[in-house]
């Protein structure tokens, strides 16, 4: 490797940061183009970085060249239900020169863990660009492992269904609180079970509940619900999304989705997404935004099966989360 100096980044590094991560994001977005947005400018990234120091604890290295930064990883200390204490790579926390090897991602988490695991977290999660294989790879190289993967797909790409059920669906509205209610299930008892073993805390089910409910009062969402015989199916939320680096200007979120156990493989799941798309379509949407966990089977055989085929071509290509315990438990 080169001769590098390591040392602690912060809001005074920013403007070398905001060029490296705009060349990562030019170079992602040769590959990707949705990612070719009204965020890829140096003023948003140059703000979204110094958020990064301002408003969180941000904690972070860099590697630099006679001087010059040439690689950074920054990560946010945070705490929560899920995770207990953590660090958390964001998108733009991480970036290296064109020219930089992957082994400087590798020696710049070597560095920076060492101050992470001082703040007691020894867990460490990122979101890691595709575009180019050198960041996959070096975190790969570290024992990383992928935990969630997300998608966009151009929705002019998308074919209809053509052995879908024969389920009605219609939009929710306030009277379905109970029914959402009913399906918040769904979810967590997916992330349950195996091999997924991401288990609900009993105090957070009645919180997870109710949200659930209250998302029928939420007027931007748009709520499907699939029934037959007067009882609900499944369901499908999308919400709109504010572009950022990782989302394009012209797409909605597929936040939420779920149907009942009993009704997998019954064509449910593909009559819920022919209308979904047909109605984000007529709203003018032109890419849906969704994400999975990658061990969850029932989302990850459905969203990349065969049948859906013509979402391939964009649709494992935007970020993957990874984790990484430095304790003898890791997350996946």
């Amino acid at each position: 490797m080169k001769l590098y100096e390591f040392r602690p980044i912060s809001n005074d590094d920013v403007p070398a940061m905001t060029d490296l991560l705009m060349c990562r994001q030019n170079l992602e977005s040769n590959e990707f183009p949705f990612l070719r947005n009204s965020c890829l400018n140096t003023k948003y990234i140059g703000d979204l970085l110094e958020k990064l120091f301002m408003t969180n604890k941000a904690i972070g290295i860099g590697a630099f060249v006679n001087d010059e930064l040439v690689g950074y990883i920054a990560g946010k200390i945070k705490i929560d239900h899920d995770r207990g204490r953590h660090v958390w790579v964001p998108y733009e926390g991480i970036a290296a020169r064109m020219d930089q090897p992957s082994e400087l991602i590798r020696t710049l988490y070597a560095k920076v863990s060492i101050l992470w695991i001082q703040q007691g977290c020894f867990h460490h999660y990122a979101l890691i660009p595709l575009g180019s294989k050198v960041y996959y790879e070096a975190f790969l190289g570290l024992s990383f492992s992928i935990q969630q993967v997300h998608g966009i797909m151009n929705i002019r790409d998308y074919n209809t269904f053509e052995t879908a059920s024969d389920a009605k669906v219609r939009l929710a509205n306030k009277m379905d609180r109970e029914a959402m209610g009913r399906m918040s299930d769904i979810i967590f008892s997916y992330q349950n079970s195996a091999p997924v073993f991401e288990p609900a805390l009993p105090e957070l089910v009645g919180r997870i509940r109710e949200g659930y409910k209250g998302l029928v009062e939420d007027e931007e969402a748009v709520i499907l619900i699939a029934e037959k015989d007067r009882k609900e199916l499944g369901f499908q939320v999308y919400e709109p999304v504010i572009p950022n680096l990782m989302a394009p200007d012209d797409g909605v979120e597929l936040s939420i989705a779920g149907i009942y156990p009993t009704q997998m493989r019954s064509g449910v799941g593909k009559k819920l997404m022919n209308e979904g798309s047909r109605l984000v379509k007529e709203k003018g949407y032109q890419r849906i935004i969704t994400d999975w966990r990658i061990t969850n089977l029932a989302s990850s055989t459905f969203w990349p099966n065969a049948d859906l085929s013509q979402w391939l071509t964009e649709w494992f290509g935007v970020l993957i989360i990874i984790s990484h315990g430095q304790t003898s438990t890791i997350h996946v």
